[in-house]
């Protein structure tokens, strides 16, 4: 399994869910109105009354999956200084050097 500080790039899971919960609101706002209109037919009615609950399941998952990332990232170290233990913030028996091959 990959070490989970070293990784740099987010997760684009949160996004996803939060866009297909905010198109589900949409979509249970806006089908009500297709279907008096007559756009739609009269068979995606039944579809929203699913609308809100599945809205609310996604939003729920994209906040759980943003705090699950969040918290996964919990070394604020560069990848470089990460040790054995993948970060290279804890306290260890070994003092840390400073050199200046660091910037040029």
């Amino acid at each position: 399994m990959p070490d989970p500080a070293a990784d740099p790039q987010p997760s684009r899971a949160p996004k996803a869910l939060g866009g297909l919960a905010a198109l589900a609101c949409v979509a249970c706002c806006a089908l009500p109105v297709l279907i008096t209109a007559g756009v739609v037919g009269a068979g995606a009615g039944a579809v929203v009354g699913w609308l809100p609950a599945l809205a609310v399941v996604l939003a729920v998952l994209a906040a759980g999956t943003w705090w699950y990332g969040q918290r996964r990232r919990s070394c604020s170290c560069a990848p470089k200084t990460a040790g054995q233990d993948g970060c290279g913030c804890k306290a260890s028996g070994d003092p840390l050097k400073i050199t200046s091959a660091g910037r040029r």
